[in-house]
């Protein structure tokens, strides 16, 4: 295993100024310090157990781990920021992790002492960074809600409980066949777990209320196609009235396109309502009324429950914190085709 002057000899700088990088005793440039800690990441260094006990302070640096997507995707964005805002209301800095093994990017922050606790993003369903979390020897949030999470803390917007809000919203507007508008930007990584946990608590909502719910096929985003999209659940006689939308704000941009150039009038002829979605951060060519994701909010609770778990010794594993979705009213939702010529009480 490597040591500390091995790191010192591959960064091309003396021990103790490792020594300064890693305790953060001293002010160190930040070219230095990077040659350091990718020496650090290279060499898989971590300080032995005594030393991180003689140092024993805190390093006032939170990791986070933003999952498979770029971080520039813009809801994942939103999400990085709003955490790093909140750290740094609370006193501390982040970390961006960006290796290809999330696992051993967090283990190593962790066992060296470089971060006090660690965030996950874009959490999924099955998501081995939450599985592991017990490793880490630090506070874990996740925002998200995987099935694994008895070693981390979760904070999420209830995505079950919003599926069944939109069920009944469409249904009493008399909506009977609606289309969900899947998202399509990943199709070849697993897709997050907030989205599996609205579609699947939405279906399951909209059957009990005796509703047909078609969805739209599963492709990347180049080629997505929305005029197939339209011709398929929209224009036959018995297609949807309402679509359900989940796909990024320029996806659901194109159908509305497609709409206008069609005639085919929002809300008057189909309502959308998009879930899980954060639109006003993208230039909507029309008003859609939205269930959102609420960054600020799940943000702020998870920094609150991490700084408590850093600083107060709380212990947070298991504990789950899920906020009831909100719906903000665009003017994109009205009363069913039918129910419009009373053919639907």
């Amino acid at each position: 295993m490597a040591g500390i002057k091995d790191v010192a000899k591959a960064a091309g700088v003396s021990v103790s100024t490792v020594s300064y990088v890693l305790s953060g005793k001293r002010s160190i440039s930040n070219k230095t310090a990077d040659r350091v800690l990718d020496a650090v990441n290279r060499l898989n260094y971590i300080p032995d157990a005594s030393a991180r006990k003689m140092r024993g302070h805190l390093s006032h640096v939170i990791a986070i781990a933003p999952g498979r997507r770029e971080v520039r995707h813009s809801s994942l964005s939103a999400y990085f920021m709003q955490t790093a805002l909140r750290a740094k209301a609370g006193g501390y800095d982040v970390l961006l992790l960006t290796g290809e093994d999330p696992v051993d990017d967090i283990l190593r922050v962790a066992q060296s002492n470089l971060a006090d606790g660690v965030v996950l993003l874009d959490v999924e369903e099955n998501d081995l960074r939450a599985a592991r979390a017990a490793e880490y020897g630090k506070p874990c949030v996740c925002i998200g809600f995987p099935k694994d999470h008895d070693d981390c803390a979760c904070v999420d917007v209830d995505f079950a409980c919003m599926g069944r809000l939109a069920a009944d919203r469409l249904r009493d507007l008399g909506h009977e066949r609606v289309v969900l508008l899947r998202s399509v930007e990943h199709l070849s990584e697993p897709m997050s777990g907030y989205l599996n946990l609205f579609r699947d608590s939405f279906i399951a909502a909209a059957e009990d209320r005796q509703m047909v719910v078609m969805e739209s096929e599963l492709t990347e985003y180049r080629n997505f196609d929305a005029n197939a999209f339209v011709s398929k659940y929209l224009i036959p006689k018995n297609g949807a009235t309402a679509i359900v939308n989940q796909a990024d704000p320029s996806v659901l941009n194109t159908v509305l396109g497609v709409l206008s150039v069609s005639g085919m009038d929002v809300p008057q002829y189909v309502s959308v309502l998009s879930c899980g979605t954060l639109l006003d951060s993208y230039p909507m060519s029309k008003g859609i009324s939205e269930m959102p994701i609420t960054p600020a909010v799940q943000c702020s609770r998870a920094m609150s429950l991490l700084l408590g778990a850093i600083e107060e010794h709380h212990d947070i594993r298991g504990e789950v914190d899920l906020s009831v979705p909100t719906f903000i009213d665009r003017g994109s939702l009205s009363r069913a085709r039918e129910a419009q010529k009373g053919g639907c009480g």
